[in-house]
């Protein structure tokens, strides 16, 4: 991620000496003399521009438009304010600025950037809203403690754990907000997915705390099951529904691989064995209804991944109900429709602003940190008369939206707003694509009425990964 700091005092110091080799930092500062200090210290700088932060010549020469983060952290509050305007004017999403004196906070809120107050352990509380805004870490200026706040994702393991749980020598889970209401911390108590956890504890726990509630770890497929399940029907092509799901398998972190098929299981086998063992593996011939089978063993064998090809139901049945996104809503994991697209390079999410949108969008983003993926959103606005009032406001909403997720995951985002007919729109922009991870809300359909979810897995040219919860 690139982030621009303009202004180079000590709290711009303590902040390069945090941020690791995924920052690529540009200064900013009018003393060439500070800036070659820092660059002397060898603390993992990647270029500088000498001029003033508030001229916009000089912004525009350090190339501020091209930047994810845009820091103000001069000594000058008119400075900042001024930095952090033409950062916003050129598009930039991620601004912070300090604020050195109290009455001008207004200013910055008015502007709409993060403003942190004080020079007091700042070069902390930056660090922890670059690696994740959900977690907010607020000292307590009566002894050495901290207040954190954690807002609990729905990949969160904590979830349906109790609060016993979070307890620790260095820190306690003190009250939890859920619903806008507090709840205070009894042992009994079941942590549950948007909950605000509030725990109080020593000095620099930030990262013990993340790495036990797993914040910033991959988690698909794991957040559903270690395991994969791969159905191969008898008109499945085996070979190709195969290579689909190893690959898949084996850049996450999959333990285990179930294949079910309705062919003869030693051509299954000679497929399989041009691949690595690293996986444990288990072919089972199927006589009869194989998606049966996998519904079964979804249920029984913590399956995080189920593998169909993309079969369509009889007309009649079609008409009942949508074959795919019917078979998805009957998992507990997620479903893959394999078309043979592989390696996902480039991940497509068709986006709402819906929960299942947005939970579609958070599996997105963590899978293509392990595939080292690129990630685009596709936002389809309908006709009035069809959908009401989907006016510039919703599509900047969304826009909005999916920035705050992608921000957590500290993947590169691509943008794509079509205006038509969503089905139509979305298949023709995923012809550029690897994968569609698509959250579906319902499976329902009335008759004859098209279902968008299912109409888009039988129709996109990629591969499918539908999310159901």
């Amino acid at each position: 991620m690139k982030v621009l700091i303009c202004g180079v005092g000590k709290i711009t110091r303590h902040l390069l000496r945090r941020l690791g080799d995924n920052w690529r930092v540009t200064l900013l500062d009018m003393s060439e003399e500070r800036l070659n200090e820092l660059v002397s210290a060898d603390l993992n700088i990647e270029r500088m521009t000498v001029g003033d932060a508030a001229s916009p010549v000089a912004l525009d020469a350090a190339g501020v438009a091209n930047f994810d983060y845009v820091l103000a952290l001069t000594d000058n509050d008119k400075v900042n304010l001024a930095t952090a305007r033409y950062a916003k004017d050129q598009g930039v999403v991620h601004i912070l600025s300090l604020v050195n004196e109290h009455e001008n906070q207004e200013k910055f809120e008015e502007l709409g950037v993060r403003s942190i107050l004080g020079s007091t352990l700042l070069a902390r509380n930056i660090f922890h809203y670059l690696q994740d805004p959900r977690i907010h870490v607020t000292p307590l200026t009566l002894g050495p403690s901290e207040i954190i706040e954690v807002d609990v994702a729905h990949h969160f393991r904590m979830i349906g754990r109790p609060t016993a749980a979070l307890i620790d020598e260095d820190w306690k889970l003190v009250a939890v907000f859920r619903k806008k209401q507090l709840i205070f911390a009894e042992p009994e108590l079941v942590i549950e997915a948007n909950d605000r956890l509030v725990i109080i504890g020593k000095p620099d726990v930030f990262r013990p705390i993340c790495d036990l509630l797993e914040c910033d770890h991959p988690h698909f497929p794991l957040a559903y099951g270690q395991g994969m399940v791969v159905a191969l029907t008898s008109d499945a092509n085996p070979a190709a529904i195969i290579r689909e799901s190893m690959h898949l398998a084996q850049n996450t972190k999959v333990k285990h691989l179930t294949v079910f098929s309705a062919q003869r299981e030693c051509s299954v086998q000679d497929e399989l064995k041009s691949w690595s063992q690293t996986i444990d593996i288990r072919t089972e011939e199927v006589e009869g209804d194989v998606l049966s089978r996998i519904q079964e063993s979804d249920a029984r064998d913590n399956c995080g991944l189920v593998v169909v090809h993309p079969f369509e139901a009889s007309f009649f049945k079609s008409m009942a109900k949508p074959a795919l996104v019917s078979l998805a809503h009957s998992l507990t994991c997620p479903l893959l429709v394999a078309r043979n697209t592989q390696p996902y390079e480039r991940i497509l999410v068709p986006f709402n602003g819906s929960p299942k949108a947005e939970l579609g969008l958070e599996l997105a983003a963590d899978l293509a940190r392990q595939l080292n993926s690129e990630v685009a959103i596709v936002i389809v606005q309908q006709a009035d008369f069809i959908t009401g009032s989907q006016g510039k406001d919703w599509i900047e909403s969304n826009i909005q939206r999916a920035r705050e997720i992608i921000h957590i995951h500290k993947v590169e985002l691509r943008e794509i707003v079509r205006k038509g007919n969503p089905v139509k729109e979305i298949v023709q922009v995923a012809n550029d694509f690897n994968l569609l991870v698509m959250g579906s809300t319902t499976k329902d359909k009335t008759l004859f009425a098209p279902h968008v979810g299912e109409l888009l897995a039988q129709e996109v040219p990629c591969s499918v990964l539908i999310v159901t919860n």
